[in-house]
């Protein structure tokens, strides 16, 4: 093999490389190598070039899916709480409007409302009820302008501290403990410390305050120390009580304390017993206390705002007259 190189100076003078035998073979192999490299090298670069851009573009794909994954947990998430705001405001409307007498409003504002399987149709659906919830909000506001003197006189506490009570018995008919036939309560116990605090649950004027001595009294002979409150249309009994804190024709405030939790002789362990009725026309009829507790969000109020129960009779409970 010979080899020759003329550069490209002015000057004749050429180079020259004479190779033989096997160091020709050696070298020849080495051109032919050195240009297939130089010609594959494009196609290789390119090749690798292809595979890192596919892999950076994979990696933006995998991070825009995870931003847009993380923003669609964000947004259901905001959608779940405010759906969950969304239900306590309208339980608490549905119990200011059942206790303020609007009991069309109340049903309307109680009733269920259905689950919404996407979340376009739930944020939809949350629209709808924002503007029924405000309309609602507006009817109640409007009332309020007219019957300033309702929302001081309305209960709407707990008679005792939620941190230390537990609500026990049933508001309803019920077989009674102590009697063993089926009898109809107007109200529920509250488990609590002996000595612990009760206080009115709206303002009002004291109506009753001892012992149910009188000839009328009933059942409430059973809840020895009583307090009786009247708030306008309302009336709340507070029973079971150690000590009274309250005379007859005293005027309370919401939160005011009038006596402390006492002990039940027939249940051997410190209750308060805690009764609200309605006043209409004459005639007092029973409301579940728990319906009158604006911070409860006991499934069974609002199923019973929406079922609408029928009036109490007398002989079912009554209220004496000198509770009122």
């Amino acid at each position: 093999m010979k080899l020759q190189w003329h550069p490209s100076s002015g000057r004749r003078t050429v180079f020259s490389l004479e190779v033989e035998g096997v160091p020709a073979m050696l070298l020849t192999a080495a051109l032919a190598a050195a240009a297939l490299l130089w010609l594959m090298l494009p196609v290789s670069l390119g090749a690798v070039l292809g595979r890192w851009r596919r892999g950076r573009a994979e990696a933006e794909v995998a991070v825009l899916n995870a931003r847009r994954h993380e923003a669609l947990e964000l947004a259901t998430s905001a959608l779940r709480l405010s759906g969950e705001r969304l239900a306590a405001d309208r339980e608490r409307l549905a119990r200011i409007a059942y206790l303020y007498g609007l009991a069309a409003l109340a049903r309307r504002v109680a009733a269920p409302r259905p689950t919404r399987a996407t979340a376009d149709s739930a944020l939809d659906a949350s629209e709808r009820e924002v503007a029924s919830l405000s309309e609602a909000v507006g009817t109640i506001e409007q009332f309020e302008r007219r019957h300033p003197e309702t929302p001081p006189l309305t209960p709407s506490i707990l008679p005792v501290a939620e941190s230390a009570s537990v609500a026990i018995g049933q508001f309803g008919w019920r077989v009674s403990r102590l009697t063993g036939r089926s009898e109809f309560s107007p109200g529920i116990d509250f488990a609590a410390p002996k000595g612990s605090a009760v206080v009115a649950t709206a303002d009002g004027t004291v109506r009753w305050a001892g012992p149910a001595a009188f000839r009328d009294s009933g059942s409430y002979r059973r809840y020895g120390r009583i307090v009786a409150i009247r708030h306008g249309d309302h009336v709340t009994l507070y029973g079971n009580l150690e000590t009274v804190g309250v005379a007859r024709g005293a005027r309370v405030r919401r939160g005011e304390r009038i006596g402390t939790v006492g002990e039940s002789p027939w249940f051997g362990a410190p209750r308060a017993r805690y009764e609200v009725w309605r006043l209409s026309e004459g005639e007092a009829a029973p409301v579940d206390p728990r319906l009158a507790v604006l911070g409860d969000r006991s499934v069974a109020g609002l199923e019973e705002i929406r079922r609408s129960p029928r009036p109490v009779t007398r002989a079912e409970a009554a209220l004496p007259a000198q509770f009122r």
